[in-house]
């Protein structure tokens, strides 16, 4: 299966206008905005070109922080910058936001051609735990990301151009989010929103009146082992599966996924791990209120960052000293959280058990078509 590094080696040569934009383009995207973009527009006044860019970084001009252990990030960001089809993009308008308290973490930037179009890409969750917990958030309360989205959709969708909205994991669920509340004035001018593998909106929280509009113009990309993405998973007419290099949990990463001659390499269905996962979770989540969800995620989060950590990846670092420190804080966090906790493998039991009785009724449906057909 070949990927979006491939993608790039075959695609490069022809610019957006030759080809439209295509799905893997939003992929692209997606990948581009973990690039910390934030040294290098410290240095320059207005926008610069992704070609420019590069160079800066090749010169050492500036550093810039590339995202994910274990990919290649810097050769993906060589082989679209040095792209006829990415390269002459203009990026702008690039917002980086992170508040450790109150939790936020925002990036987003547009990138413009030379034929009227601009796309407005959010950056997904990094590393830190702010940002995780931010994520968590979005079961109970509109977050201050979502609302930074919107107010940066509202100033950049410029009704004179053609947009599109991307974003990939929270990212995704902003763009999302912008969509639905951005304003009448705007609406016309978005061609298109990309959700890649990102959460919708939580009924419980937000007027989800936004999303009938929006239907009609986007598109929601899972890999077939999908947590994030089926977290309040929006109702999108149009949802695609694609298939990924990864395995489990790391198919999230979009770098990760399919292409196949140019295009996604879609699958039919998703792994039944990730459905049962989704299944139990949002059984879980139905029985616990907004004011339990506060609760257990400020237990979590305290209880995470008890050993000094800001970051996911220092949990490595701190060894079993630091798991030790985590254990001993959830320990004695509120009953509520352990009560919650407790409820988990429960809805996990029950899960099991409906799959099992739904896989029984299957099979002893196929000898009556069998006998039909006969």
């Amino acid at each position: 299966m070949d990927n979006l590094f491939d993608y790039l080696k075959w695609m490069g040569d022809f610019p957006i206008e030759a080809t439209g934009f295509l799905e893997a383009d939003a992929m692209v995207f997606g990948v581009l905005s973990y690039i910390d973009m934030d040294p290098v527009f410290a240095a320059i006044d207005d926008e610069i070109t992704l070609s420019d860019c590069l160079k800066m970084i090749e010169r050492d001009q500036v550093k810039v922080m590339l995202s994910a252990k274990g990919e290649d990030y810097t050769g993906f960001l060589r082989l679209a910058a040095e792209s006829r089809r990415f390269g002459e993009l203009r990026m702008s308008d690039y917002v980086d936001v992170f508040l450790s308290d109150p939790p936020v973490q925002f990036c987003a930037v547009s990138f413009h051609d030379a034929h009227d179009r601009t796309f407005l890409v959010f950056r997904g969750t990094d590393t830190s735990l702010a940002g995780w917990r931010e994520d968590f958030m979005i079961s109970f309360t509109r977050t201050r990301a979502q609302t930074q989205a919107l107010a940066y959709a509202n100033a950049h969708v410029d009704p004179a151009r053609k947009c599109w909205l991307i974003g990939h994991s929270k990212g995704g669920n902003e763009a999302l989010f912008a969509a639905a509340n951005l304003r009448d004035s705007k609406w016309d001018a978005v061609e298109h929103v990309y959700i890649l593998d990102g959460p919708g909106l939580c009924p419980d929280v937000l007027d989800l009146s936004g999303m009938a509009r929006v239907n009609e113009k986007a598109t929601h990309i899972v890999p077939t082992f999908s947590i994030v993405g089926k977290l309040f998973a929006a109702d999108l007419t149009d949802t695609r599966i694609v298939q990924s290099s990864a395995s489990g949990f790391g198919q999230h990463n979009v770098i990760t996924w399919g292409i196949d001659h140019g295009k996604p390499a879609y699958a039919e269905e998703n792994d039944p791990t990730s459905l049962w996962v989704n299944s139990t979770v949002d059984g879980w989540l139905s029985d616990i209120s907004q004011e339990d969800r506060v609760v257990l995620v400020d237990d979590l989060f305290d209880a995470l960052a008890a050993g000094g950590a800001e970051h996911l990846d220092e949990f490595d670092e701190g060894g079993l000293a630091g798991v030790e420190k985590i254990v001993r804080r959830m320990r004695d966090s509120s009953e509520t959280t352990h009560k919650l906790i407790r409820d988990l493998p429960r809805h996990a039991v029950k899960q099991s058990i409906q799959n099992i009785r739904e896989k029984l009724k299957g099979e002893e449906k196929e000898p009556e078509t069998a006998s039909a057909e006969a």
